[in-house]
């Protein structure tokens, strides 16, 4: 779109229409070329001017050409926009033509949610709705990205709870042999579940351990997922009297084989998510850390029991009380930068900060 003056003097507004033809209005007055012209560009900003092959296109349409296209997506981030869309998004949106979708109708989709929904997940549907239309932006399908304007919900604070060194070993003494290591290389290495259970053999050098894929259940299959980004890909070195335990525990039950697993279960199969009811829960129970008690069904079941990642959590406070710098705990956990650490980690290290004041303190002293 643009306003130019032709040769007799008369002002002109040049645009393309729906079907990509080059279109012209002529005008006595610049004010009035201006006028049009911006008026077109407002119909663009609201969303009104989309590609002439696109102007059929759905939501459902969108989806579909999006999740192609994003091949630089890793296999479990492609399977959350899915799930997301599947079950929320497109339900709701996907016979609706991309042209007709505004702000609005996104934040009182927002609105809708909220009343179900925890706003965890619908933040999350927000971002996929956000992210797909961002890449029709891009791709020059959309004038404008109709979430911007949108007040997604606040996310609260991350959570995060962590066991005492001594809980630790004492959940790891009640938990069943064959877990055992699992729970202290968890503890005190810091990796996630689908990197322990996806752990082979041939990936562990005594107290080395070279993290470079996890196993993920995705719609009843098992699939092994390359780290999202480089920072993933790492090397945790775990104390040597853990390392000790962990070479015990491929004696003793790891498949064998450079490329079998360290953490099987019973069946020597993947350990799956019956691991916490049949496993985690009534060690969690046996070491203190959880009570039986009447659930909001009304039925007998485990209370306040710490989740298996909050070992993970208890891996940051444990480093951080043996006076780890914050850059190293990034770098075990294979966060992507320091900012995603602090911000979750961050009051863990209000204790090491009077320490370093304390110490300045002393070194004036001695001046």
């Amino acid at each position: 779109m643009s306003v130019d003056r032709k040769a007799d003097g008369a002002w002109r507004a040049r645009w393309r229409d729906r079907d990509g033809n080059q279109r012209a209005k002529n005008f006595r007055l610049k004010a009035d070329a201006v006028a049009f012209d911006t008026q077109m560009r407002a119909d663009l900003m609201r969303g009104e001017f989309v590609l002439p092959s696109a102007s059929k296109m759905t939501l459902a349409d969108l989806a579909d050409a999006w999740l192609e296209a994003s091949v630089h997506l890793g296999p479990g981030s492609k399977y959350t926009y899915g799930r997301d869309l599947k079950r929320y998004i497109l339900p709701n949106f996907g016979n609706r033509k991309i042209a007709d979708i505004d702000r609005n109708l996104i934040q009182q989709l927002i609105v809708d949610e909220l009343k179900i929904l925890s706003p965890t997940s619908v933040h999350r549907h927000y971002r996929t709705l956000h992210t797909m239309f961002e890449w029709a932006l891009r791709a020059s399908i959309l004038g404008i990205n109709p979430c911007h304007g949108v007040n997604p919900p606040k996310m609260p604070p991350p959570k995060v709870n962590f066991l005492t060194a001594e809980q630790v070993e004492r959940l790891a003494d009640e938990i069943s042999p064959r877990y055992r290591a699992l729970v202290l290389v968890a503890a005190f290495g810091g990796m996630r579940w689908g990197e322990l259970i996806g752990l082979r053999r041939g990936s562990v050098d005594g107290p080395r351990i070279t993290v470079t894929e996890q196993l993920q259940m995705r719609d009843g299959v098992w699939m092994r997922e390359t780290p999202k980004t480089l920072s993933g890909r790492r090397t945790v070195l775990l104390p040597n009297s853990i390392g000790e335990e962990l070479a015990r525990h491929l004696d003793e039950f790891a498949q064998p084989g450079s490329d079998g697993l360290v953490f099987p279960n019973a069946h020597d199969e993947p350990t799956g998510h019956s691991f916490r009811s049949n496993v985690w829960q009534p060690a969690c129970l046996k070491a203190g850390l959880a009570t039986r008690g009447i659930g909001t069904r009304g039925k007998m079941t485990t209370l306040g029991a710490p989740k298996f990642h909050d070992l993970r959590h208890t891996a940051v406070a444990l480093a951080i009380s043996a006076g780890a710098h914050p850059k190293a705990i990034q770098q075990r956990l294979g966060h992507s930068s320091i900012g995603v650490t602090m911000n979750t980690y961050g009051h863990l290290l209000d204790a090491v900060g009077e320490e370093v004041a304390e110490g300045l303190d002393r070194l004036r002293s001695k001046g």
